[in-house]
């Protein structure tokens, strides 16, 4: 059955992503809105307001559409400890990943979304998760004029890598993956 991951962070990584994903389901074709669905909202372990925030914008979601899910780092977080929180959600990434296969993963920035791809993307590498399984990487909306850390490290693996200013799209109009469609929201 075909599944989309659709990964929140806190604050206003939530906020886009409430308006992605509303935009996901409005397609305007009632067949097209049943296309990615169902979805599954990856929830870091600590972030306490991301569930309820998309219940309340989202009537149509249920707790049971919710994984909660180990932190690759937290905010204030030393560099040293979070090798071991990010190996650790790696970890779980894998297999939640392996057990699930989506067939869309859609992040829009926070640092929960980068293991997630990456273990996307190795599966996709090892041939045990279907070539058609897809990687899209919104960037946060405040980024003007350089990427997101996590943007950075997924703009290489990233089968869709969306952009919403002109200086940004202008930057890296070399890269393949690269859409800029102007402002999203």
């Amino acid at each position: 059955m075909p599944l989309t991951y659709v990964i929140l962070g806190s604050g206003g990584h939530t906020a886009e992503m409430c308006k992605i994903n509303q935009a996901l389901l409005d397609t305007g074709n009632e067949e097209n809105a049943f296309l990615y669905q169902p979805i599954r909202y990856i929830v870091a372990n600590s972030d306490e307001t991301s569930q309820q925030h998309l219940l309340t914008q989202m009537p149509q979601a249920k707790l049971d559409d919710f994984i909660t899910v180990p932190r690759s780092r937290s905010v204030g977080q030393s560099w040293i400890s979070s090798i071991f929180t990010t190996l650790w959600a790696l970890a779980w990434s894998c297999w939640l990943i392996w057990r699930d296969q989506p067939q869309l993963l859609l992040c829009n920035g926070p640092g929960t979304c980068v293991p997630y791809c990456y273990a996307a993307y190795l599966w996709r590498l090892l041939g045990r998760l279907p070539r058609q399984t897809r990687i899209v990487f919104v960037e946060s909306f405040c980024r003007v004029e350089s990427l997101s850390l996590s943007g950075r490290l997924l703009m290489p693996i990233a089968d869709m890598f969306v952009v919403h200013w002109p200086a940004l799209a202008k930057r890296y109009e070399n890269k393949q993956n690269l859409r800029y469609f102007g402002r999203l929201f």
